[in-house]
């Protein structure tokens, strides 16, 4: 399916399109036709979780999310046939290409002419992705600058660059991710979606695709920026030798925020045994693309639990929900202990503190 074929307007032939365009995996990933994975977020959501990775982290981290949103964009622009539009009325064409895969994705829209930016999303996702489009079709490189005009309206400031353009690579394969793909059957991507002003929404709350590669590549960004890790967030995990310290800051910043998600919204989480582990990753995490464990055993009679995960992108946030569940649905503290398994991740997660009778 070429975006040139995407409706323009928000309605039902956009979400027909959504759907055939993006397929569920059997391993709980949500991938495109050239079998790159996405998530889908609720927007309220995704705000939540980034405001807790800044305040966790303790340092401003807008500009690393731009730019990483920006070279994720960038390299599926460069990579697909997005923008491979016949010669005539070319800028149109490749304008039109554009406006369709935002409203595809949920995006917003981004005016050209005027660098206005109407979009429900951060500031620096969608002035991310603004950057790359409009670098892509000049084929220049831009300093950029945004100014918050309302809720949903962004104006952008750029600036030409005496900069060569040359494409982004390939987001990066960090420690917990594989280079290769399982080849696995997948289904559709049928969920409860409706068009509204600006994108769409998800069982009535706004939503919209990210892909995994924005979120591998701003994880890369928090190993060079040495934030310390405190004593009594360390005291909950236990890695392996093999595991790259710099790779415990995103790791163990990703969990803690998605706990701090969990723990601000209403879902029900109620564990019995693995059945009710199975439950929620097929309700909470499956259909939005944020994988499943290969299997799931008990280790002991107060909860504990192993996931055994394969390795991908998505892998901190994974084990921050299952983390983070685990918690809301025993109301204790939990440890995580880590270990590689014959090409997968044991992960056990079990309470802190020993509870007897």
């Amino acid at each position: 399916m070429s975006f040139d074929d995407v409706p323009k307007h928000p309605g039902e032939l956009v979400l027909s399109n959504l759907k055939e365009y993006f397929r569920c995996a059997d391993d709980g990933s949500v991938r495109d036709p050239e079998g790159h994975m996405w998530m889908m977020w609720n927007l309220v959501d995704f705000h939540r979780w980034w405001l807790a990775v800044e305040t966790f982290s303790g340092v401003p981290l807008g500009r690393k999310l731009l730019n990483a949103a920006a070279d994720q964009e960038e390299y599926f622009l460069t990579s697909t046939s997005i923008l491979d539009v016949a010669w005539f009325r070319k800028k149109h064409r490749q304008n039109t290409a554009l406006a369709n895969r935002w409203s595809l994705m949920g995006w917003g829209s981004f005016d050209f002419d005027t660098s206005l930016l109407t979009s429900n999303l951060m500031a620096p996702l969608c002035s991310g992705f603004a950057l790359a489009a409009k670098e892509n079709i000049s084929q220049s490189r831009y300093k950029i600058q945004w100014q918050q005009l309302s809720n949903n309206s962004i104006r952008l400031e750029l600036k030409p660059m005496e900069r060569r353009f040359s494409a982004a690579p390939a987001s990066p394969v960090l420690c917990w991710d594989s280079p290769s793909l399982p080849n696995i059957s997948s289904f559709p991507f049928d969920l409860d979606l409706q068009t509204v002003s600006n994108g769409w929404t998800h069982a009535g709350e706004r939503s919209t695709m990210l892909a995994n590669g924005i979120f591998a590549r701003f994880f890369e960004t928090l190993t060079m920026q040495g934030i310390q890790l405190r004593p009594d967030w360390l005291e909950c995990w236990k890695f392996p030798e093999s595991f790259d310290k710099r790779s415990q800051v995103p790791l163990v910043l990703c969990t803690l925020a998605v706990n701090q998600l969990v723990s601000e919204s209403e879902q029900p989480i109620y564990i019995q045994d693995v059945q009710s582990w199975n439950q929620l990753c097929d309700a909470y995490l499956v259909p939005f693309g944020l994988g499943k464990p290969l299997q799931i055993n008990s280790l002991d009679e107060q909860g504990g639990v192993e996931f055994l995960l394969r390795p991908c992108s998505q892998w901190p946030l994974l084990v921050g929900y299952l983390f983070s569940f685990w918690q809301r649905g025993f109301g204790r503290k939990a440890k995580v202990e880590i270990q590689q398994n014959d090409g997968s991740w044991s992960v056990k997660i079990s309470s802190l503190l020993s509870y007897v009778g």
